[in-house]
């Protein structure tokens, strides 16, 4: 197999990364040329992006160049500020696409990590100039499941955003920030960041259960719905709160509900998958709430076509890269990066509704 040509000029600031070119390429020469390629352009010309550039890792199987030398030679010198890595492209620019488990028995649906960071900003730390590594997926595999289309297109004018904003500002844009607060000096302070939120417009609310495992299923009852044990409130985008639903002190708890009672009965709560989890545990806990919004429902009223977990809503709305690994790796007696989550989550759905309240602006039908 002859080794084929590049795509597109160097210089161009969106650089697509493949690992080798389509099987129809070698008609014409060069990546991205067969019927595949036309219908990636058409995709591409669909939210603005016509100046791009596409190179293959492995352009000839038989004497392949080295995936180095792609990212420590090719993009160094020339410098794209968003590169995008198709598939399994990935791993040769970002730790976090590398596959956790990989052999025999891979399946690139279920342990190919590019179907989590699909539309994550990243960076590749071999690189020491200003960029963005936004992974996505190839237009063989949009062609084999064409509902990823519009995934897909979404990646890519999220990348077209970063562009536009280094050409206006000339300089990227920074990652957001945001202050997740899990620790706190007294139970006073706790109270204090409670009562503050009731001058919030809204409230974001996220609760998290744990499962004990059975051996078996019971013939009599279903699956358990868990324990409530954290939960989180965001007044902003930028900042939220973690705490314990049930408190040492059976004292303080009472307390702590009084509070939140009053926070609910206040102010709008909202949600993600509010409605059909959340306020089940929390109305059997005695809760009631002023009014609730759900940031699920609002994505299939806007998007009924697209999936409609939290995870595709920040791929979608927000610049948070995938975080829903890290509610895993936490114990009992180390909750930390389990309240960290929970906060995440609260900031993001608060972001994600503010968003979809734009487009509900636009599509003032849909309300």
């Amino acid at each position: 197999m002859p080794i084929l040509g590049d795509r597109g000029s160097p210089d161009a600031d969106i650089w697509f990364v493949v690992d080798r070119p389509l099987s129809r390429d070698i008609e014409r020469g060069y990546v991205y040329s067969s019927g595949l390629g036309y219908m990636w352009d058409k995709m591409l010309d669909e939210v603005g992006v016509n100046r791009y550039f596409v190179t293959a890792v492995f352009p000839d199987t038989d004497s392949p160049m080295s995936a180095r030398a792609i990212v420590d030679t090719e993009c160094a010198h020339w410098k794209p500020k968003i590169i995008i890595p198709l598939d399994t492209a990935g791993r040769h620019f970002c730790r976090e696409l590398v596959p956790k488990r990989q052999g025999k028995n891979f399946d690139e649906n279920k342990d190919s990590e590019i179907f989590k960071y699909a539309g994550s900003l990243l960076t590749c730390p071999r690189l020491t100039y200003p960029h963005y590594v936004l992974p996505s997926l190839p237009p063989d595999l949009v062609a084999r499941q064409y509902k990823l289309k519009e995934q897909v297109q979404l990646d890519i004018a999220k990348a077209k955003a970063e562009l536009d904003y280094y050409k206006e500002n000339g300089c990227l844009q920074p990652l957001p920030i945001r202050t997740l607060k899990y620790e706190f000096e007294s139970f006073d302070e706790i109270l204090f960041e409670i009562d503050k939120m009731l001058d919030a417009p809204i409230v974001s609310n996220d609760i998290e259960t744990i499962y004990f495992k059975k051996s078996s299923n019971s013939q009599f009852y279903g699956k358990h719905p868990g324990y409530p044990i954290i939960f989180s409130l965001a007044s902003s985008e930028s900042y939220s709160i973690s705490l314990d639903l049930f408190r040492e002190n059976i004292t303080e708890t009472r307390e702590l509900w009084r509070h939140l009672d009053r926070l609910f009965r206040n102010t709008i709560t909202l949600g993600q998958n509010f409605f059909n989890f959340d306020s089940n545990f929390y109305e059997a806990l005695g809760f009631r709430f002023r009014e609730i919004r759900d940031t699920m429902i609002m994505h299939h009223v806007l998007w009924p076509e697209l999936p409609h977990k939290l995870q595709h809503l920040t791929r979608q709305y927000t610049r948070e890269k995938y975080y829903k690994d890290e509610g895993h790796s936490w114990s009992n007696t180390n909750r930390s990066s389990w309240k960290m989550y929970n906060c995440k989550d609260t900031c993001i759905t608060l972001e994600c509704y503010n968003r979809m309240l734009e487009e509900l602006d636009e599509r003032p039908h849909l309300r």
